[in-house]
């Protein structure tokens, strides 16, 4: 019971400090998230169409990019009845939530290795409270934070059930196995594959490790039956996990053939771009900043104080608006277009990493040194080419990922494990003393020397200028390299101060004269160093995550005000027509899908035909558009100076939006919804909505109809109303639909019908079932059977 209590008062803590460290959600507040902006904008008509029709929810928008499928904005969740437990688990104020999820599921790694639970509540904290996940949650990548919260939970019980089967418990095997499945049903719902795929690697290298290690080790041999009886359940009910998503996987899947995730789309190529992927490829030289934050100045857009050189000469200058210019200065200069943030993963966890290559005895030190380095030579992307082909030629669905530098995430775990895991058996008198003051030097002088130096010579990192700069007045670049300079040194020397500190608080645990005396002083080692993780952790997100980063829902929501050019637009009521919004950077902002059918929008994973599409005609037709309409003054003089650009005719653009608060230029050349080839006769559009378009029309001759809308084979079917007869849909015009249509008069109706939907809700609910009973059969085992230690 006193055990439990602890168990449960640690939970507690957990839940305390993941509100602690964002506590303007408790009044009220929400982070200001550009890309959750965005998704706002692109999300808006299937959500507005899918409370008004809750039985018929939107599979396709016509919101963005003139028109794709729905899977990769708002995933299907039909059918999936796991997900009520994942909301369940989401309950609370976000993104405390997405803290504590991780913090317990990091908690629970620790115990999983045998951490004491002290020791584990700091491993924990060194895992959730990593710079990159206060970035990705200012940004707004919640997918993502929620796969990496999830990540350890899966880790956790992967580990418990293979240490169960080689103790010969097979209940506790089959528990592990079971929890296993429902994290991994988590884990993939959060629905950022690429974070999922990282962990299939930390497994895949953990699991052949554990295997080498049987086999290398002549009195485990017997015990390889178990492994393989252990890595069979897992793989059969991982499978099951991963299928309570298939309601979202297939379609997703589906889709991705057709994505720019699935190569162009004449077939020479699958995957990616290569460049496009490295294009964000983290520099070697940029490594550094896992210990020292502002190695290479931290973050793109970052803040310098009024006693910085770079704001002394802005004001010199007399810039205007010199408190906001302050927070927004170019302060990184590594190698990447730009960033957020370093990927800093703690000096002290840097510290018991390096300490942990020297002491750790056993296979856990060298599946955690592969699995850093292999992410490390894949983050660093186009700095290392010959592996980067390698991986995009060899490993199975690489090529669909692109920001490769986004591996490193991998080490928030790799590094804290290790850490951990030899701070653990320090403390259990399990490293001699003099074996620790020799190899625990060695490690104080490769992290903190190297931080001392730092501090000392700042210059060794470089010139501090970068490509940012170019362009730039050289005084102003002069100050802005000052500036770079003293961050780094600052930043050196808190981190030397930390790793010093974490050394002597050690050093201090081996001085006991007794072994009561050493229980205690082991105690507050453990919770010492645990708190100088979350002081330094915490000092260091918080400059990506602050209160300046929250603000009211109400003010959240004023972005997606009607303008009075929005105002105007809405009143055609015309059921479907496009609009071209040049106040915006027309490709990478959806707010313009939030009241309109737009031309352009933000997605990383469009279709590969419409991109290829905007590369070959829009993006030439824009230009020439804008040359056009430089010199008019007024709405008038613009209407008349309006080109005709067959991508912005064929796709029925009807308005364009040149200033926010004023009229729109009507673009007067818009083909409409729909025309014959080669007749005078009319088809017109009947009815819009998302899943479904209505047309009439009346020909005496018939023939080719072209539709404006975006060609997708995968689901779209055109019937005749009347008979129900089934209608070829074709490619035209590189980009659009098209069908051969019969004399007289008819109406249309082309419907969105994946069949891969009902595929899979069929699946999620079946597999949903099976782990949920799984799960209740295995725990009543494990309660029948002995009873499990958490730190085993």
């Amino acid at each position: 019971m006193k055990k439990l209590l602890t168990y449960l008062g640690i939970v507690l803590g957990l839940l305390v400090l993941s509100y602690a460290i964002v506590p303007q959600v408790l009044g009220g507040k929400i982070v200001n998230q550009s890309d959750i902006s965005g998704w706002r904008g692109m999300a808006q008509e299937l959500n507005t169409w899918n409370a008004e029709h809750p039985d018929d929810p939107a599979r396709w928008t016509g919101s963005m990019f003139s028109g794709m499928p729905t899977v990769t904005i708002q995933a299907p969740t039909k059918g999936d009845w796991t997900q009520k437990i994942y909301n369940l688990l989401l309950t609370g104020k976000r993104p405390a939530t997405y803290f504590f999820i991780s913090l317990l599921g990091a908690f629970l790694l620790m115990l999983a290795f045998g951490v004491h639970p002290i020791l584990a509540v700091g491993g924990a904290i060194a895992i959730s409270l990593c710079s990159y996940n206060f970035q990705i949650i200012q940004v707004g990548h919640n997918t993502k934070m929620q796969a990496l919260a999830f990540l350890p939970w899966v880790l956790a019980a992967v580990v418990f059930c293979y240490k169960s089967a080689l103790a010969k418990k097979t209940p506790r095997m089959i528990l592990g196995a079971a929890l296993f499945a429902l994290a991994l049903s988590f884990q993939v719902k959060a629905n950022h594959p690429q974070i999922t795929y990282y962990l299939a690697i930390i497994i895949g290298i953990y699991v052949l490790t554990v295997f080498i290690w049987l086999l290398c080790n002549k009195d485990k041999k017997s015990l390889i039956g178990r492994f393989f009886a252990a890595s069979a359940l897992l793989l059969a009910l991982g499978l099951i996990g991963i299928g309570t998503n298939a309601t979202k996987l297939m379609p997703t899947w589906e889709y991705t053939e057709y994505s720019m995730r699935g190569g162009s789309s004449s077939g020479e190529s699958k995957g990616l771009d290569l460049g496009y992927a490295t294009a964000w490829s983290y520099g070697w030289e940029e490594l550094p900043n896992l210990m020292i934050p502002n190695f290479n100045g931290g973050a793109s857009a970052g803040a310098l104080g009024p006693d910085s050189e770079t704001v002394k000469l802005l004001k010199r200058a007399g810039q205007s608006n010199l408190r906001e210019v302050s927070k927004n200065l170019p302060l990184y200069w590594g190698p990447q277009p730009f960033t957020a943030g370093p990927m800093y993963m703690g000096a002290i966890t840097i510290f018991l990493f390096v300490l942990g290559l020297l002491l750790y005895k056993g296979k856990e030190k060298w599946w955690l040194l592969a699995t850093t380095l292999f992410a490390i030579f894949l983050a660093v992307g186009y700095h290392f080419m010959p592996f980067t082909k390698l991986a995009f030629a060899v490993l199975p669905l690489y090529n669909k990922f692109r920001t490769v530098s986004m591996a490193l995430v991998i080490l928030q775990f790799t590094l804290p494990l290790l850490g951990f895991l030899i701070l653990d058996r320090i403390l259990k008198d399990e490293v001699p003393e003099t074996e620790f003051k020799r190899k625990g030097w060695i490690a104080l002088a490769i992290t903190g020397g190297f931080c001392l130096l730092c501090a000392l010579f700042p210059s060794i990192a470089g010139s501090f200028v970068g490509s940012t700069d170019a362009g730039q007045p050289e005084v102003l670049v002069d100050a802005l390299a000052a500036d770079r300079a003293s961050l780094l040194r600052k930043d050196a020397f808190v981190s030397l101060i930390f790793i010093v500190a974490a050394f002597l608080l050690i050093w201090w645990a081996y001085k006991a004269k007794d072994a009561s005396s050493a229980r205690g002083r082991h105690i507050i080692t453990a919770a010492g160093l645990s708190a100088l993780v979350l002081i330094n952790m915490f000092a260091v997100g918080h400059r990506y995550l602050n209160k300046d980063d929250f603000v009211t829902p109400r003010a959240f929501n004023n972005q997606f005000d009607k303008r009075p050019v929005d105002e105007l637009i809405l009143q055609d009521t015309d059921p479907s027509y496009r609009v071209l919004d040049l106040t915006v950077n027309v490709f990478n902002d959806s707010h313009p899908s939030f009241w309109h059918k737009n031309i352009g929008g933000y997605s990383p994973a469009k279709l590969q035909l419409y991109q290829e599409y905007i590369e070959n005609h829009i993006q030439g037709d824009i230009s020439a558009l804008a040359r056009a309409l430089s010199g008019a003054k007024t709405v008038q003089e613009a209407e008349a100076a309006m080109p005709e650009l067959e991508s912005l005719s064929k796709l029925n653009c009807r308005y364009v939006i040149l200033d926010g608060n004023a009229a729109p230029i009507r673009y007067p050349y818009a083909k409409g919804n729909a025309w014959f080839e080669a007749d005078s006769a009319k088809i017109e559009m009947t009815y819009y909505s998302p899943n479904e378009l209505r047309y009439h029309y009346a020909s005496e001759v018939g023939g080719k109809a072209v539709f404006s809308e975006v060609y997708y084979p995968a689901g779209w079917v055109l019937r005749d109303a009347a008979t129900g007869d089934e209608l070829e849909i074709s490619l035209s015009d590189e980009v659009l639909r098209s069908a051969v249509l019969p004399a007289g008069e008819h109406n249309l109706i082309m419907s969105f019908e994946p069949k891969s939907y009902a595929r899979g809700e069929a699946t999620s609910r079946a597999c949903s079932i099976t782990i949920i009973l799984l799960v209740l059969a295995a725990a009543a085992l494990m309660l029948l059977g002995s009873k499990p230690s958490l730190e085993e």
